[in-house]
């Protein structure tokens, strides 16, 4: 089944959608939660797709403050350097013209571009990140911002995430959302438009005021 989705830009996530960090991720945290005699287990369902401090505050409020945030940040940035792209992931983007593209992600810029870095990735214009919003995913805040960067409607842009809090917030901003199931199943991304299983489902062809996004293998 082929579906072909038009668009004026695109906003992607960073991790689990461009960047293969589902595994650095979990070792930040292991390596936090050590230090701190805390079971990795307990705090494993807040880490994904969460600013730090929000992460912090669900395992105990006790340690969303300036310092903890700044220890979480200082392992993650030292990990985040072996980061690797998702498979396919650079390709697509790279097939973008700059201007058209951007970031929306929970994480620090500081660590976002680090990965991104590593992964092979041009660091784009618009970058919208966790300490350049007030409210994070799966608010929509994080979104709407990123789409007024670009200079685009919501309704022209597609956004690609990984986790079921980035699909709500890029719903909520009013964006086309394409999700990967690189980190969550299919069930967990059902509010997603459409979900696919990698890169290797699409393609994109730059028109002259418009991308066509060619969606060859929908995983609804």
């Amino acid at each position: 089944m082929t579906n072909t989705v038009y668009c004026k830009g695109i906003i992607f996530d960073v991790d689990a959608t461009l960047v293969d960090t589902i595994s650095v991720i979990d070792e930040i945290w292991l390596t936090w939660a050590n230090s701190k005699n805390i079971s990795f287990e307990t705090i494993a369902k807040f880490i994904h797709g969460r600013k730090v401090n929000e992460t912090l505050k669900e395992i105990d409020p006790a340690f969303d403050h300036e310092d903890e945030i700044n220890s979480v940040q200082q392992i993650a940035i030292e990990k985040m350097k072996t980061a690797s792209p998702i498979v396919g992931a650079l390709e697509f983007v790279n097939s973008l013209p700059k201007e058209v593209w951007g970031i929306a992600t929970s994480g620090p810029e500081n660590i976002a571009t680090t990965s991104l870095k590593a992964s092979g990735f041009y660091i784009p214009d618009v970058m919208v990140c966790g300490e350049h919003v007030t409210h994070g995913k799966p608010h929509g805040e994080p979104f709407e911002l990123a789409v007024n960067k670009l200079g685009f409607m919501p309704n022209e842009c597609v956004a690609f995430e990984d986790s079921p809090a980035g699909v709500k917030s890029a719903k909520a901003a009013g964006c086309y959302t394409v999700a990967l199931t690189t980190s969550h199943s299919k069930t967990e991304l059902y509010e997603a438009d459409l979900i696919i299983n990698g890169y290797s489902d699409i393609s994109v062809v730059v028109e002259s005021n418009q991308l066509a996004i060619r969606i060859d293998n929908i995983g609804l």
